[in-house]
């Protein structure tokens, strides 16, 4: 898969491996950041929302213009965005195509 996803990113196939490393980046901080990879001068920020298996089942995000985004603010949008989702987990939210729906 990542490399379907890099091959349509303006860096081509060969920036799966780059793909990887920051997945298993954001995987380990619990949130992903993205800073001007698919659109100049735009950084998001992205959380993971569990069902109720802990599966996951969607995401949170905020974006904006990388000037707006420095380091600091995105830690605080980390932080904010991984609190909703734990409100939405804790809600129930599941999936409707998940099999437990």
């Amino acid at each position: 898969m990542l490399r379907r996803v890099a091959a349509a990113s303006p860096h081509g196939e060969s920036y799966a491996e780059r793909l990887r490393a920051r997945a298993e980046e954001a995987a380990q901080r619990d949130y992903a950041v993205s800073s001007s990879e698919w659109d100049e001068g735009l950084t998001a920020v992205a959380v993971p929302v569990a069902g109720r298996s802990g599966g996951l089942i969607a995401s949170l995000s905020a974006s904006g213009p990388s000037h707006r985004f420095p380091y600091e603010a995105v830690e605080h949008f980390a932080t904010d965005l991984t609190d909703a989702a734990s409100l939405i987990s804790a809600q129930g939210f599941s999936h409707p195509l998940s099999p437990t729906h």
